[in-house]
């Protein structure tokens, strides 16, 4: 990243944010094209899948739930006969049979139709699906095993090759049911046609309180000079100029942001090209609210001007006390 003589590693992002904002906001495309989309939306028990039914509800898809994966093409049959052209959600668990083998041939039939199929994987840390299942007292569909945490590990174990064949996977440990409807609404709601259909999710976060489950890139940025050690800066956030300014001018974050640039411009146009729904990026610093926080904006704009992908982030620590 060049600048102008005497110009400072700060001056320059900031010059590339307020030009990034004057150009005029790229966001591009939901996951699938296809007329009309259908995704098949399962995973692990307790993970949100009825809530991410609703939520696509509520972006005007025809949504349904259990229905046994050998039916699908019947229901495209039935679709179709009816005119109705909207996106299909099919919500489908451990209970659906022989799910492997009939979502296969469900699915192949409804593509030779000439429709576009994607898969969803719900998934969640296991001490907080059995919090959940505690919580709601529900029971778990594998009732043959004796406590919840033998349940969940059983269901992963059969669920861990419809798992495999998906590139779009959702961990939903740390989300609430309404941060679940914002992410699938990030996800699929309509845009414009020109769009990229590629979502590239920046999270920064902390290291004490756990790394991101789903991240496909981890960057540690904890050798960089700490913020909260500054007095003026310890209430702050990397949203904050301030703390912005020293991590680029101070702490060295400027030329490490510029090798993780430099991997991320290699690597994304690839699994856009291999036609990758999502790609979550977490940077990490000890609390999640100063190195991470300022290095995953500046991220972000440099990102979103690579137009390879429509770029969401999310600060998940930030919020999260005083310590950086």
């Amino acid at each position: 990243m060049s600048g102008a003589p005497g110009e400072s590693a700060w001056e320059r992002r900031r010059a590339a944010a307020a030009a990034a904002t004057t150009s005029g906001a790229w966001e591009p495309v939901r996951i699938d094209t296809g007329p009309p989309q259908w995704l098949i939306v399962t995973g692990i028990s307790g993970s949100g899948r009825t809530t991410c039914l609703r939520a696509l509800e509520d972006l005007g898809w025809f949504c349904v739930d259990n229905l046994p994966a050998r039916l699908l093409p019947a229901l495209q049959e039935e679709l179709s006969s009816r005119g109705d052209t909207r996106p299909v959600a099919v919500g489908l668990d451990i209970r659906a049979g022989a799910l492997v083998l009939d979502l296969d041939a469900s699915a192949a039939a409804i593509r030779e139709r000439g429709h576009a199929v994607g898969l969803l994987f719900l998934d969640c840390s296991d001490d907080v699906l059995v919090r959940r299942f505690a919580e709601t007292r529900r029971k778990h569909p594998v009732l043959s095993e004796r406590t919840i945490a033998q349940a969940i590990a059983r269901e992963r174990q059969l669920m861990l090759e419809i798992r495999e064949r998906t590139t779009l996977n959702i961990d939903t440990s740390d989300l609430t049911v309404h941060q679940l409807k914002a992410r699938i609404t990030e996800l699929f709601e309509e845009k414009d046609a020109a769009e990229t259909r590629m979502v590239i999710a920046l999270t920064s976060f902390g290291f004490k309180h756990g790394v991101p489950r789903d991240a496909d890139y981890v960057f540690d940025v904890r050798a960089l000079a700490n913020p909260h050690f500054v007095d003026a800066l310890r209430p702050l956030t990397g949203m904050d100029e301030p703390v912005a300014r020293y991590v680029f001018e101070t702490a060295g974050g400027d030329a490490l942001l510029q090798r993780i640039e430099a991997l991320l411009d290699y690597s994304l146009p690839m699994h856009r090209d291999e036609g990758r729904a999502i790609v979550s990026v977490a940077i990490g610093c000890t609390g999640g609210r100063h190195r991470s926080v300022a290095l995953i904006e500046a991220l972000s704009i440099h990102l979103r001007a690579l137009r390879v992908g429509r770029v969401v982030v999310t600060h998940r620590d930030a919020a999260r006390g005083s310590r950086a």
